[in-house]
């Protein structure tokens, strides 16, 4: 695992952005990554049974400085069911 880059542990649905949160650790620098795509439920159940296979699909959005303008990092449940 690269020590440059850790997913913190949990996760928190935000309302607002009718997401998922996850923080990661980047450099030092803490980002938020957001899994939109479905409600709380099934976001959370998706969470827990892809907790490994979202921290490699986070991992490689931040290799390719995919992050959007505010930094932040943004998901579909789509994207992380096909994973």
């Amino acid at each position: 695992m690269n020590q440059a880059f850790q997913v913190l542990d949990g996760c928190i649905y935000v309302d607002e952005k009718k997401a998922l949160k996850v923080d990661v650790m980047a450099n030092g620098q803490i980002l938020a990554c957001y899994i939109s795509g479905s409600d709380k439920e099934t976001l959370t159940m998706l969470y827990s049974s892809k907790q490994f296979e979202i921290e490699e699909i986070i991992e490689m959005v931040l290799e390719q400085d995919k992050e959007n303008v505010d930094g932040e990092i943004w998901l579909t449940a789509e994207d992380v069911s096909k994973y």
